[in-house]
C-alpha cells in the first residue's frame, strides 16, 4: 500500500521506562522531518541491488553474538510463541540497524533516520515490559540508545554511526541473553523458529514495496531485505549442528534463500518471493519435525479467521491488564494485535474492502494505543475494542475461505 509507510512512521512514540514511572520520549520533530522529505525522493534505478548487496556485507558488522555450543534439535519440543517472537523483534531491530548503517554510509540520511525511528515506533512498545520486568536499567539504557541513534542520523560521522549501532548491538545482546533462559535461546529448533518468524514478516514487508516489478514502498522494501538477511544469519548459526541426516534439507534451505535473495534483488512479482519463503518454512518443519504452523510466525498458510481470532484474545487480554492499570503490558498487546496480527490480513482486505481495512489500521494502531497513552477511563477503552471487533466481524466474512 502505497500510503503503509508514512502510516507506519508519523504516529507518536512513547516509551514506558518502569524504572523512572512513565518517561515519555518524543520524537514527532524528527518524524515530520521524514515524512517531509521522503515522498520526493526517488531513488536510483540499480539502488535495491547495491542496498541489498551493502545488507548483506553489513552483516560483519551488525550479528548476534557468537553463540556457545547450540543444543542439538529435538522434535518433541514445543516452541513458546512469546519466547519466538521477542527474539524475532530483536533481529528485526538489528535489521534496522543494518539498513540505517548501510543508509548512512550511502549518504542518505533519510533513509537512516526511518530505519533509526521504525524500532522506537513499530518495535519496543511491544518488547519493553518483557525487558523492564527483567531488569528496568537495561531497558532504560536501551531505549536511551536507541534514541540517541536517531538524533545522530544528520550530526554524526559514518564511523561514529556505526559506533553507535555497535553499542545497541551489544544491548541487545545483553538482553536476550537476560529475558531468554541460555538453553532456550541456543536450542536449534528455537532459533529455526526464529527464521520462521523473520520470514513471515520479511515476506509481509516485501509485499506492501513491490508492485509489477517497481518498488513502491522503499523503507518497507529495505525492512523486507534486511529480516531476510537476519533469518539468513540465524540459520546459518544453526545450520552446522543440524544432524547429518538432514544434510539434504539444509542444503535445499541454503538454496531457496539464494532464490528468494534474487526475487528481492530483481524486484520480482511478492508471490514469488512468497513461494521461497514458503519452501524455506517447509524445510526447516522437515529439520525440526515441528509443523509449519508450530514453527512461529504467522505463514502464509495461516488463515485468516484464525488472524482474526488470535487478535480479538489479544484485544481481551488488553483490557484486562488496562482494568489493572498495567498500561505498559496493554499497549504491548495492542501493538502486538497489530503488527503480529493484523498486518497479515491487510492486503487480501483491502483488495475486499480498502475502506475497511484503512479504518481498521487506524484505529488498531493508532487510536487504541492513543487512548492508551492517554489514561481514558477502562469503559472507552472497550467502547473502542468494540467498533475493533465489529469491523473484525466484517473482515471475516469478506475474507472466508480467502488466504492472507
Amino acid at each position: 500500500m502505497i500510503t503503509k509507510q508514512t502510516n507506519k512512521i508519523s504516529y507518536g512514540i512513547t516509551l514506558n521506562i518502569l524504572s523512572t514511572r512513565i518517561a515519555v520520549i518524543s520524537v514527532m520533530p524528527a518524524l515530520f522531518l521524514v515524512l517531509s522529505s521522503m515522498h520526493i525522493m526517488v531513488p536510483p534505478s540499480d539502488y535495491a541491488g547495491t542496498a541489498f548487496a551493502q545488507v548483506q556485507n553489513n552483516n560483519s558488522n551488525i550479528t548476534a553474538v557468537s553463540p556457545s555450543p547450540v543444543t542439538n534439535i529435538t522434535t518433541t519440543q514445543e516452541l513458546n510463541s512469546t519466547q519466538v517472537d521477542f527474539v524475532s523483534n530483536m533481529e528485526q531491530i538489528r535489521g534496522h540497524l543494518n539498513a540505517a548503517v548501510m543508509n548512512k554510509e550511502a549518504g542518505n540520511n533519510t533513509l537512516a533516520k526511518a530505519h533509526t525511528l521504525h524500532p522506537i515506533a513499530e518495535i519496543y512498545s511491544s518488547i519493553e515490559p518483557q525487558i523492564s520486568n527483567t531488569n528496568a536499567t537495561l531497558n532504560e539504557t536501551l531505549a536511551t540508545n536507541l534514541n540517541q541513534f536517531s538524533k545522530m542520523v544528520n550530526t554524526s560521522s559514518v564511523d561514529e554511526f556505526d559506533t553507535q549501532s555497535q553499542k545497541i548491538n551489544g544491548l541487545l545482546n545483553q538482553t536476550v541473553q537476560q529475558v531468554i533462559p541460555n538453553e532456550i535461546a541456543n536450542n536449534n529448533t528455537f532459533k529455526l523458529g526464529v527464521v520462521s518468524d523473520l520470514l513471515s514478516i520479511a515476506g509481509v514487508e516485501y509485499g506492501e514495496a513491490v508492485e509489477n516489478g517497481t518498488i513502491t514502498e522503499i523503507v518497507e522494501y529495505q525492512d523486507g531485505q534486511a529480516f531476510v538477511s537476519r533469518a539468513q544469519d540465524v540459520f546459518g548459526q544453526a545450520s552446522p549442528l543440524v544432524p547429518q541426516e538432514m544434510n539434504n534439507e539444509v542444503q535445499e534451505t541454503n538454496q531457496f534463500f539464494s532464490s528468494l535473495n534474487n526475487a528481492i534483488q530483481n524486484k520480482s512479482n511478492p508471490e514469488v518471493a512468497d513461494r521461497s519463503i514458503g519452501a524455506i518454512i517447509h524445510e526447516l518443519s522437515e529439520i525440526t519435525g515441528i509443523s509449519e504452523a508450530g514453527l512461529g510466525g504467522q505463514g502464509a498458510n495461516t488463515e485468516s479467521g484464525e488472524i482474526i481470532s488470535k487478535i480479538r484474545s489479544l484485544l481481551n487480554q488488553t483490557v484486562e491488564v488496562y482494568n489493572q492499570q498495567n498500561y505498559a503490558e496493554a499497549e504491548a498487546l495492542a501493538t502486538t494485535a497489530y503488527l503480529d496480527n493484523f498486518e497479515f490480513i491487510e492486503a487480501p482486505l483491502a483488495e475486499k474492502d480498502p475502506e475497511l481495512m484503512g479504518n481498521t489500521e487506524v484505529m488498531l494502531r493508532e487510536q487504541l494505543r492513543q487512548f492508551i497513552q492517554n489514561r481514558v477511563s477502562v469503559e472507552e477503552i472497550q467502547q473502542h475494542i468494540d467498533k475493533i471487533n465489529s469491523n473484525l466481524d466484517k473482515a471475516e466474512g469478506l475474507l472466508a475461505g480467502a488466504a492472507p
